[in-house]
């Protein structure tokens, strides 16, 4: 605690919540302003654990750059190396086999599924909730052994490299696939209904942190936080990449833009996750490529990626100038505006309380490496 000033009515007191509070989202601060248990200000300090990633990739190699461009979303890694991947063969100018498309589509989506389970053991535990947040780390878990077993690593993955998938398909993948997303399927009902109909989850996230589309547009929010505001804006079907264009999936929305709506909306994301699995793993060639291999010098000009994370939109830039290595490595962060403006634009403008602040946080779901770097 710092700083105790007179101002109106009351005093304002400035206290520090996190790092280590279970309601951080990670290695973050926030320096709150409190007038009794309201929030009237917070001021977000990022944590050191993460920075100078872009920086970082412009003194390495192209291919050293591939276990460097995830580790700043822990918890849905996946499509920030997918987008490593499609920028660098942008650059190199091919074409990847359809097979490492449609794989890709499922580690993404998976990815997505994982992470928007690990949000819901978050959000459970912030509303006291604890049993049906264990239960979705019990369906997260499988998904990391299948990680696993296909990639041989549970958190970082390093599937996708540029030119295509890195590594061969098990004999079993049809299978486990489908397997595991009969079991996540089922577990995913028990959790949304455990926490979406229990009358403390309700009454706890209803009206919290507010946001109507032409705010949400305003503050440079996309993903799930602006769908929740009534928005259908999706990359996989505005700007369509990989074959998201060849799989029937559906945008869900909702109207209120509040923790509950945001809630409702992750839980019927998962479910076209795992429709767009299903249909994909249905199409994968088992004689049909995975990889064409790039050479190790890259030739002079530029690579934009832009894909849909579990948080929205990420977008990466590179510059070659020819050689080993990139020029210049851009990134377009997921979570920056969910834990800067959005966080101080929604304290200042309905002054919430210390006890729902964590939830706050939690329905905007960010990565606070995101912000870190």
């Amino acid at each position: 605690m710092e700083g105790i000033s007179m101002a109106g009515k009351g005093r304002l007191v400035e206290i520090y919540f996190g790092p280590q509070h279970p309601g951080a989202p990670g290695n973050i601060a926030f320096k709150l302003t409190l007038d009794g248990e309201r929030v009237v200000n917070v001021e977000t300090i990022p944590g050191f654990l993460h920075r100078g990633f872009e920086k970082m990739m412009e003194n390495r190699t192209w291919e050293m750059n591939v276990v460097l461009s995830y580790r700043f979303c822990v918890e849905d890694p996946d499509p920030l190396e997918i987008a490593y991947a499609m920028a660098v063969e942008k650059i190199h100018g091919v074409e990847i086999p359809e097979n490492a498309k449609y794989i890709r589509m499922i580690q993404a989506e998976f990815s997505r599924i994982a992470s928007h389970l690990f949000w819901s053991h978050f959000i459970g535990g912030s509303t006291g909730l604890r049993t049906p947040a264990y239960w979705a780390l019990v369906a997260r878990e499988e998904i990391l052994k299948w990680f696993a077993r296909f990639a041989g690593h549970r958190v970082y993955h390093n599937i996708s490299v540029p030119g295509g998938v890195r590594y061969p398909l098990p004999k079993s993948f049809v299978e486990d696939t489908l397997r595991l997303t009969n079991f996540v399927e089922k577990k995913v009902r028990d959790v949304e209904a455990a926490l979406l109909k229990n009358n403390i989850f309700r009454d706890r996230t209803r009206g919290v942190g507010r946001l109507s589309s032409k705010e949400a547009l305003e503050l440079g929010v996309t993903g799930p936080v602006l769908r929740a505001a009534g928005l259908p804006y999706d990359l996989r079907k505005v700007t369509p990449y990989l074959n998201y264009d060849k799989i029937q999936f559906e945008v869900p929305i909702v109207q209120n833009g509040d923790a509950y709506d945001r809630s409702v909306l992750r839980f019927r994301e998962i479910y076209e996750s795992l429709k767009i699995i299903r249909e994909s793993v249905k199409r994968i060639d088992p004689e049909g490529g995975l990889r064409v291999k790039l050479p190790l010098t890259a030739p002079p000009g530029e690579g934009i990626a832009r894909v849909e994370s579990a948080r929205g939109e990420y977008m990466i830039h590179i510059i070659s100038t020819g050689g080993r290595k990139p020029y210049r490595v851009r990134l377009k962060s997921m979570s920056l505006p969910l834990m800067t403006t959005v966080v101080e634009y929604i304290v200042k403008r309905d002054e919430v309380t210390i006890a729902d602040f964590p939830i706050l946080l939690a329905s905007l779901d960010p990565c606070a490496p995101d912000i870190d770097r």
